[in-house]
């Protein structure tokens, strides 16, 4: 039984290959997506419809280590709809801001505004923000170009930031020739490539003090159209459960959701 398991899995894994390599090419869209309204066409709720399962996990990193904030800042806010989400669950007095250098998305965002929760289109590290207490980077700097200077910068500004880092760098996107990660630049402008390893590396290089960290899966949201890939994602969730971290390190479809402290006292 052990050994027909195997072939099953290493099977499914052949075929996940060939299906991605199939699937991962003749994508080419610029990094001016985000601004021209390109990226607004492919994703038209901007993800709004998983701020929801994204919010809860900044509230659980919250909850877990007894936080609570004064002023919250999500640079990258696309539509909006994480705070949205957040202010139903924390004090309402609490001033929300979200920040994005796309006008479409902010457009989308101004809908949602009210008395504590304001959106900008604006560059957060032009804008005249002195600190807040707590910056959101939610699958923001992998589209950074100088990602290091752009953390860097951030850290100066508040005193805790929560971030959540998409891990593309898995041992199966490597065996697809990195076919996945060439997918996500083209498709979603992802520059930069973690595992858990190089994530925790870089923000430590840049100055960053991590306090807490957790994984979480791409799986619980994702409901792939495709029997193959439903597989594929039952597998991933089985392994999942098992073990976070070899999940992560095996496959794509984890992130990892960071607690690190900034240099504002």
């Amino acid at each position: 039984m052990i050994k027909c398991n195997r072939v099953l899995f290493l099977w499914l894994g052949w075929e996940n290959i060939k299906m991605t390599t199939d699937r991962y090419t003749d994508f080419g869209v610029s990094a001016a997506q985000y601004a021209d309204g390109t990226y607004l066409e492919k994703v038209q709720d901007w993800h709004a419809s998983n701020s929801p399962w994204k919010a809860s996990k900044v509230l659980q990193m919250m909850e877990r280590n007894r936080l609570t904030f004064d002023s919250i800042c999500d640079v990258g806010c696309g539509a909006g709809q994480v705070l949205v989400e957040m202010q139903k669950k924390i004090k309402t007095d609490v001033p929300l801001a979200g920040f994005d250098i796309s006008p479409q998305a902010i457009e989308i965002a101004k809908s949602k505004e009210n008395a504590n929760l304001k959106f900008y289109n604006d560059d957060f590290l032009k804008a005249k923000v002195a600190s807040t207490d707590l910056i959101l980077l939610l699958d923001v700097f992998e589209h950074v170009p100088d990602y290091l200077g752009f953390l860097d910068a951030l850290r100066k500004k508040t005193k805790w930031i929560i971030f959540h880092i998409p891990l593309d760098m898995g041992a199966w996107d490597i065996l697809r020739k990195s076919n996945y990660m060439l997918f996500m630049q083209k498709t979603y402008g992802h520059l930069h490539y973690f595992s858990k390893e190089t994530a925790l590396a870089t923000l430590s290089d840049v100055g960053y003090d991590v306090v807490d960290y957790f994984y979480t899966s791409d799986d619980e949201i994702f409901h792939p159209p495709r029997a193959l890939e439903r597989i594929n994602s039952q597998i991933r969730k089985n392994v999942y459960r098992l073990s976070s971290g070899l999940a992560a390190a095996i496959f794509s479809h984890s992130n990892l959701m960071v607690l690190a402290r900034g240099d504002q006292e």
